[in-house]
């Protein structure tokens, strides 16, 4: 198969795109493989259980929160690659802010959807995984609910860039579509 063309500003190939995918695929098969250490541990998901001050939802929020903050003040969030689940309020990034390429559509950086990843992975994914049961690690269980969705969130979002290098690889097939899309949206 021949490689598709890079813009020399962003070094984006079909053959990047494809180790990376196969990096993020070990990634969310290892925090599955951790999570599934502990029982559901259903105290973590309880917004009363925990009485944290200045926090009003659960522990995995309440660790999801106070991590991806902590994060933000050092620049992970900088990184186009990169989505929070809980976007608002975060603090500034403390670290000088690397200049990342632009590689995709300023529409296709704004989107992220990590409320659906959050709700599908509690209602559905993590059910089907972990046993019945409480052995009282709560944080460790968030701690690791945190991996996984960190883990998949950037697999998903990724398809955005699997998408950008498609559509230079066969720019021909894809415009026709686009451009019908647009003109239904008129």
């Amino acid at each position: 198969m021949a490689k598709a063309e890079s813009n020399d500003n962003d070094g984006l190939t079909l053959e990047l795109v494809r180790e990376s995918l196969i990096r993020q695929e070990d990634s969310i098969v290892f925090s599955l493989i951790e999570r599934a250490r502990f029982p559901f541990n259903s105290p973590t998901y309880d917004p009363s259980y925990a009485s944290i001050h200045g926090s009003s939802g659960s522990l995995v929020e309440f660790i999801v929160k106070q991590t991806e903050a902590i994060q933000a003040t050092a620049g992970r969030y900088e990184n186009p690659e990169e989505h929070p689940f809980f976007p608002e309020n975060l603090p500034p990034s403390l670290v000088p802010c690397h200049k990342y390429p632009e590689v995709l559509h300023p529409a296709a950086m704004s989107v992220n959807i990590n409320k659906i990843i959050w709700d599908m992975y509690f209602t559905k994914l993590l059910p089907l995984f972990v046993t019945p049961g409480d052995d009282g690690n709560y944080a460790s269980t968030a701690a690791r609910d945190l991996d996984c969705l960190q883990a998949l969130s950037r697999r998903i979002h990724y398809g955005k860039r699997v998408a950008e290098i498609k559509f230079r690889y066969e720019r021909k097939d894809y415009e026709p579509a686009i451009r019908a899309q647009m003109l239904k949206k008129r």
